[in-house]
């Protein structure tokens, strides 16, 4: 954790951030929608787990993600101790970390 750096809050150019550290580590980014068919077999219970970002809406307002595994919520990284609750009102998508192959 202590190698992400603060990344841009111009949500197009955050993505792009991100996508440049992932690619040093060999991994890129994707977003896709809970309701994606392709995602719900993936997250199928007998495959073991799937872990991965929700993002949506915070009980406290703005954007926020979470870590799932296979579509439900496993931790939070937002302290606890304000009373705000925890986790997300609405969920928005899924953010995915796919490893990328390079030729060799």
């Amino acid at each position: 954790m202590w190698e992400i750096p603060e990344f841009s809050h111009d949500d197009d150019q955050f993505l792009l951030d991100v996508q440049e550290f992932l690619a040093s580590r060999g991994l890129y980014y994707v977003q896709v929608p809970p309701d994606e068919p392709t995602v719900r077999a993936a997250f199928k219970q007998s495959l073991g787990p799937a872990f991965h970002t929700i993002e949506g809406t915070s009980p406290r307002g703005g954007q926020h993600a979470v870590v799932g595994d296979r579509g439900v919520m496993v931790w939070d990284p937002h302290p606890k101790s304000d009373g705000t609750g925890q986790g997300l009102v609405s969920a928005q998508c899924y953010g995915l970390l796919c490893r990328r192959f390079t030729k060799e």
